[in-house]
C-alpha cells in the first residue's frame, strides 16, 4: 500500500508540472545527446539577447556597465555618503572628483595652514574653472563661517522657493554655491572621521 500512495504521490507531480509548464522541453541533463543539441540550438535562437544589441551598442553598454563597476568598488566611505546625500543634486563625476579634492586638501593642511574658506575654494576651484578665485572667496565666505561648529546636515541645497532642482537646471552662481555647500559637508565629514578618506 505504500507503493501504491508513492506512486499516486509521484503522479501528482508529473500531472502539476504539466499543467504548470505544459510547452517546456525538459532540460538536457546529458548534453552530449542528440536531442539536447537541438534544445541548446532552439534555446540560443529564441532567447538570443545579442540580436537585440549591435555589437557597438554592447560594446558601449558593456564599457558603461564596466565603469560603474570600478566606480562602486573603488568609491571611498566619503564617496558613498556624497553619493547617497546629493546624487540628485549634481552629477556622479562631479560628487566624486570633490571628494577626492577634499580628502587631498585636508591631508594637506597639515602642511600647509590653509583658512575654511580657502580649502573650500580649493575643492571646487577645479569643478568650476571659469570662476577667479576671488569670485569663489566671496561665495564661500558664508560657508567658511557657518562652517564653525556647524554639523554636517546644515547643508543646505535648496533655492529660494526651498525646491530641489537638477544641475542642468541652476544658474552658474547657483552650481558654485551647490558644489561649495556639498564642499563644506565633505570637509566636515574628513575633518570629524578621518576614516572616511
Amino acid at each position: 500500500m505504500n507503493d501504491d500512495t508513492q506512486n499516486l504521490e509521484i503522479q501528482a507531480e508529473w500531472d502539476l508540472l504539466k499543467i504548470l509548464f505544459p510547452n517546456d522541453p525538459l532540460y538536457p541533463w546529458n548534453p552530449y545527446t542528440p536531442e539536447a543539441e537541438a534544445y541548446f540550438l532552439q534555446a540560443e535562437a529564441t532567447n538570443s539577447v545579442v540580436e537585440a544589441f549591435t555589437e557597438t551598442e554592447l560594446i558601449e553598454r558593456s564599457q558603461q556597465f564596466m565603469s560603474q563597476m570600478d566606480q562602486l568598488w573603488s568609491a571611498t566611505p566619503l564617496q558613498t555618503s556624497l553619493l547617497q546625500r546629493f546624487a540628485e543634486q549634481i552629477p556622479d563625476e562631479l560628487l566624486n572628483h570633490l571628494a577626492q579634492v577634499a580628502t587631498r586638501i585636508t591631508k594637506q593642511v597639515s602642511l600647509r595652514s590653509l583658512s575654511l574658506g580657502d580649502q573650500l575654494v580649493h575643492c571646487v576651484q577645479e569643478l568650476l574653472p571659469q570662476w577667479s578665485e576671488e569670485d569663489l572667496q566671496v561665495l564661500a565666505r558664508p560657508f567658511a563661517y557657518a562652517m564653525r561648529g556647524a554639523e554636517p546636515d546644515g547643508v543646505e541645497l535648496s533655492g529660494a522657493t526651498g525646491e530641489s532642482m537638477s544641475w542642468s537646471e541652476l544658474s552658474e552662481i547657483e552650481q558654485a554655491r551647490t558644489c561649495l555647500a556639498i564642499a563644506r559637508y565633505a570637509l566636515l565629514e574628513v575633518l570629524s572621521d578621518p576614516e572616511t578618506c
